[in-house]
């Protein structure tokens, strides 16, 4: 599947390309951005609006300063719209329900710190855009745990409608004597900080943030397993994905992707790929 995606966003661009002469082609470079935003839908290119949807509560990735959007999956978006001559017109999403809209062509994108897998890629193709592992934040003082085992015989706080009710589902039916539960949280780690769990699961970005910012936490061992974070796009919208990732590249190629990594101290996790559904 990844293969022929692939060559369908390369078809799209070249075939455009080669409209024109031949003549033309030899002395004129290609416009990629141009052609990307050539083949827009309709709704997009007409109103000059690319609709983002976000669940803004994954300070620094993303969240709201005020009234306004922010963080590094925010300000990408918005770069990403830039480069493509569109600005952003912001939705807040439940992160459960971001899929079914990209689907229903509710909103045109999603980011939202979405791990990139393969049951996701049945509703939706994902430009891939950022590299995260998996931490867990524990009580200041208690150490390196041994990772998803060390869960066992603990109270786990996780994000409803994440990855991470998955996984702690998956580790809690392996633990024999010490039973582990589940414990949903809007803020997990502020769940450990007030006693109401004693570990915490959450991408590295938001934990190590959370750590920094509360002295009562700290990290508990390296990260599991980096898995992409990808832009959602409906799946039969095939050339608004191929003119994100060519406006991706673009960014990559300018500077602009790595000044924003730094700026919100995520560097470890630069992906310059771009690939579409590079996830598993």
């Amino acid at each position: 599947m990844r293969r022929s995606i692939a060559l369908l966003v390369v078809g799209l661009f070249l075939g455009a390309a080669g409209c024109g002469s031949g003549a033309d082609s030899e002395t004129r470079p290609v416009d990629r951005l141009a052609e990307a935003h050539a083949t827009l839908p309709a709704s997009v290119k007409d109103s000059g609006v690319l609709v983002g949807g976000t669940d803004p509560t994954f300070e620094p990735m993303t969240f709201k300063d005020g009234s306004t959007y922010t963080g590094l999956d925010v300000q990408l978006v918005e770069a990403i719209a830039g480069k493509l001559g569109l600005r952003v017109e912001w939705k807040t999403v439940s992160f459960g329900d971001l899929l079914g809209q990209i689907e229903q062509h509710t909103i045109d994108v999603s980011v939202s710190s979405m791990f990139d897998r393969a049951e996701r890629q049945k509703k939706a193709d994902f430009v891939n855009y950022l590299n995260a592992g998996t931490s867990i934040v524990v009580a200041k003082g208690t150490g390196d745990i041994g990772g998803m085992s060390g869960l066992c015989g603990r109270r786990v706080a996780v994000q409803p409608d994440t990855v991470y009710v998955d996984m702690v589902s998956a580790q809690g039916a392996k633990c024999a004597k010490k039973k582990l539960r589940l414990v949903r949280s809007s803020a997990p780690s502020a769940s450990v900080a007030g006693g109401a769990a004693d570990a915490a699961l959450n991408d590295f970005p938001i934990a190590a943030l959370d750590v920094q910012r509360n002295a009562r936490l700290e990290l508990s061992g390296p990260q599991i397993e980096a898995i992409p974070y990808g832009i959602g796009v409906a799946k039969d919208r095939a050339t608004l994905t191929a003119a994100i990732q060519v406006a991706l590249y673009s960014l990559i190629d300018d500077g602009t992707y790595d000044a924003l990594l730094t700026t919100w101290k995520v560097t470890e996790g630069a992906l310059r790929t771009g690939a579409i559904n590079g996830g598993a």
